[in-house]
């Protein structure tokens, strides 16, 4: 690879001094992988031996990746020894087959298989039960995937699981999960059992009780790097981290490379604030360089992610430098069709269906997204997510839809003959468990003796327990009624079995429950739009299904987590109400710095969301009234955001005052906009020099400018009026108002918007 293909930025890292640290802020589509390789290349042409060059990436794909472009790189130049390019685990690894046969560690096998693991977790569990703790009785289903989560993340950490527990707003139904944890680790350990997570853990775990003799000698049976290259690092956690740090500090010269805006994995034990703050403190002479362009994507993706990001409190420039994007709005309401209309007129402009793709924050938003394609018979390949009519939520209506339509007398009328257990299980009939394996056992031998067999079981319970059996005993017998009327059945369905409240109850997370409710809600606006009887709601979901089944191409549908690392030409953009994306149950971001946090986390989503786009970008959102008005000043949402309304985010990435700025780019016209992120617009068009087009931004009488002084009197769109108590000077230069009977309140000025009504020099 040649020295004139690499950029100046480029360049810059490429030829970085091999004695000094380094960090690396590369946007989306930048050309890290490019720079990289050139990084190494310099390394050993500067005589660098290979083996003391340790390369490290995010997963095995990004790995195999690299190491393929690394090695064809190095043969067009004659290189024949290569670094080694690893994962942390497969460093883990040989760290710990190490640390094995000098006896610092037990032998242990690797097990790599999730049902080995779900195995030592039952009984693990079982331990805990025998032991009288007191352990739910739900569903494996529903707190079984959450205890794997909570796994992850205390292997992630350098705290214990409890403190694991308190950091992570898990509810009281989890509670169990520290104990359950503490119990299979010590099964783990009595079965000589290591899964990939504790190739990392279980080192770091014998650092942390090492004294410095003993660290010594943990130090000279890691591989002897010099210098280590680390992809991807605002995604690393603090167990990762501790460990090459405590083996590699003070021996070699680091350089990461990475985007703290594109940190999405904080649930899973990712700690962003690593790479922002941490490691500057932890090493000195840290040299940062930016890779600030993008070859992805064109000016208009460029100027919406820096006005993004500007939100997260960074002065992160993303220079769009690919192709132009174009940026548009939905032309419907209704997502389903939206996307199909969006989608006919590509294809009509020779666009393929597998450069398009469809982005999403939560699953439930895929619910009529799948349900439109599917309808129209358009090809469309799902992601990580099991298929639509798998999905329990929906399955659990579908049965009782089958029920409306006769399905306990002929059970050929369900979907699927086993979908009769969600009649006894959501809400579960009962906790016990001999009786519940029971009754599900002759359910599913007799699905018309149910109700009869819910009878038997209520008249051998006590108090409201028998009575709520009974009562779902009759509700069975009379659902026929709702033949006709299948969207009327499934309504008083959930209303009179307590489905919503039993979702609260069983779900670990309130946002599983809001999930859970919002595939129902999405489920039943299909139902009522099809307006059939039951029967033929399922005959038509049957051979839906059948034909979907034919396709392994077409349209991507994805979450936005499952995006990361892509890149189409289309890229849609669904589900974007405030309150849903971002996801938030009150928005107390303004006040409390843990729900502040979570809003940076989820504004760094609809970040990388975006930047997934090459030609065409869509948010599948029509706005109307006054969303249009505040769209076409460049206004955010301000104040305390009204839940269901257009997402922050759309307001906050400016796409109008950007597309008037797309439309008038060549002409060098003068041209005046408003837009309250004016700022950042004007540092990325100053970037731009003499290639940007001539645009001045007129002062908006909204948003105060500058510095509030105590008795400055102000307004905000929730409080009301109220008086500055002060403005900090340092920091980030907080403001306190107080607003009477709402209290003093504290803001960022940069993410509020507070209108000046009086002077305090000149009040009257």
């Amino acid at each position: 690879m040649s020295e004139y293909s690499y950029t100046a930025e480029q360049s810059a890292v490429i030829q970085h001094d091999l004695n000094d640290h380094a960090k690396v802020i590369a946007v989306a589509g930048a050309g890290k992988s490019t720079t990289l390789i050139g990084r190494i290349q310099h390394l050993l042409e500067q005589g660098v031996a290979a083996e003391k060059i340790g390369v490290f990436m995010f997963n095995k794909s990004a790995q195999e990746e690299f190491s393929a472009r690394l090695s064809k790189a190095m043969s067009q130049v004659g290189t024949a020894r290569i670094p080694n390019v690893m994962t942390f685990h497969a460093f883990g690894m040989r760290l710990a087959r190490r640390l094995e046969q000098r006896h610092l560690l037990p032998t242990a096998k690797l097990v790599t298989d999730e049902f080995s693991m779900i195995k030592l977790i039952r009984e693990a569990r079982h331990r805990l039960m025998r032991q009288n703790l007191e352990v739910e009785l739900h569903d494996e289903r529903d707190w079984l995937e959450d205890f794997l989560l909570f796994i992850d993340q205390v292997k992630a950490a350098s705290i214990s699981a409890a403190d694991v527990f308190e950091a992570g707003n898990w509810s009281k139904e989890c509670r169990h999960f520290v104990a359950l944890y503490e119990q299979l680790e010590s099964l783990r350990k009595q079965s000589n059992l290591r899964f990939f997570a504790d190739l990392l853990a279980d080192p770091f775990a014998l650092i942390q009780q090492s004294n410095s003799e003993q660290l010594n000698v943990i130090q000279t049976l890691a591989p002897d790097y010099q210098y280590l290259l680390i992809d991807e690092f605002q995604d690393t956690n603090p167990c990762q981290y501790e460990l090459l740090k405590a083996l590699y500090q003070q021996s070699a010269r680091w350089m990461i490379v990475g985007d703290v805006q594109q940190c999405i994995y904080e649930w899973r034990g990712a700690a962003p604030e690593i790479m922002a703050e941490q490691f500057d403190q932890d090493f000195v002479a840290v040299s940062t360089y930016p890779l600030a362009c993008s070859f992805r994507f064109g000016h208009s993706i460029g100027m919406m992610a820096t006005c993004v990001v500007s939100q997260n409190q960074t002065e992160q420039l993303v220079i769009g430098q690919g192709g132009q994007t174009e940026v548009d709005f939905a032309r419907s309401n209704l997502p389903g069709r939206a996307l199909l209309s969006e989608l006919k007129t590509w294809h009509e402009q020779g666009g393929s269906l597998e450069n398009c793709a469809v982005l999403v924050r939560l699953y439930s938003d895929m619910v009529p997204v799948q349900l439109a394609l599917m309808h129209k018979g358009v090809p469309y390949q799902l992601h990580g997510d099991s298929p639509l009519l798998e999905n329990r939520q929906i399955r659990m209506l579908m049965a009782y839809l089958s029920v409306m339509a006769g399905g306990l007398n002929d059970t050929s009328l369900f979907y699927d003959k086993t979908d009769v257990e969600y009649l006894v299980t959501v809400p579960n009939v009962t906790n016990a468990s001999a009786d519940r394996t029971r009754l599900l056992t002759q359910a599913r031998q007799s699905p018309h003796m149910i109700p009869e067999l819910l009878e038997r079981m209520a008249e051998q319970t006590e108090g409201w327990k028998a009575k709520k059996i009974a009562d779902r005993a009759d509700w069975l017998r009379s659902l026929t009624m709702y033949k006709n009327d299948p969207a009327q059945g499934l309504l008083q369905t959930l209303d009179k079995l307590g489905i919503y409240r039993y979702f609260e109850h069983t779900s670990s997370r309130d946002i599983q429950t809001q999930e859970k409710i919002a595939t129902c809600e999405a489920f039943l606006s299909y139902v009522r739009g099809m307006a059939s009887d039951a029967g033929a709601i399922i005959a038509q979901l049957v051979k839906l299904n059948e034909q979907d089944q034919q396709h392994t191409h077409g349209v991507h549908l994805m979450t936005i987590h499952k995006s990361k690392g892509l890149e189409f030409d289309l890229v849609m953009m669904s589900g974007l109400q405030e309150g849903r994306f971002p996801y938030y149950d009150d928005d107390l971001s303004s006040i409390d710095r843990q729900a502040a946090a979570e809003m940076q986390a989820e504004r760094r989503l609809f970040y990388v969301a975006m930047t997934r786009a090459r030609k065409r970008l869509v948010f599948l959102e029509s706005p109307a009234g006054e969303d249009v008005r505040r769209l076409s000043k460049g206004g955010l949402l301000a104040g305390a955001a009204r839940s269901g309304s257009m997402s922050r985010f759309v307001y906050e990435a400016q796409p109008v005052p950007i597309q008037k700025m797309g439309h008038h780019w060549d002409d060098k016209a003068p041209l005046e906009l408003t837009a309250d992120l004016d700022e950042p617009l004007q540092k990325y068009l100053a970037e731009l020099g003499d290639d940007a087009p001539n645009v001045t931004f007129k002062q908006t009488d909204t948003a105060v400018k500058g510095e509030l002084k105590a008795g400055d009197k102000v307004r905000h769109e929730q409080y009301g009026q109220g008086i500055v108590v002060r403005q900090e000077t340092t920091g980030k230069r907080m403001i306190f108002v107080d607003f009477a009977e709402e209290g003093l309140k504290r803001f960022n000025p940069k993410h509020t918007r507070l209108v000046r009504l009086a002077n305090r020099n000149n009040e009257a």
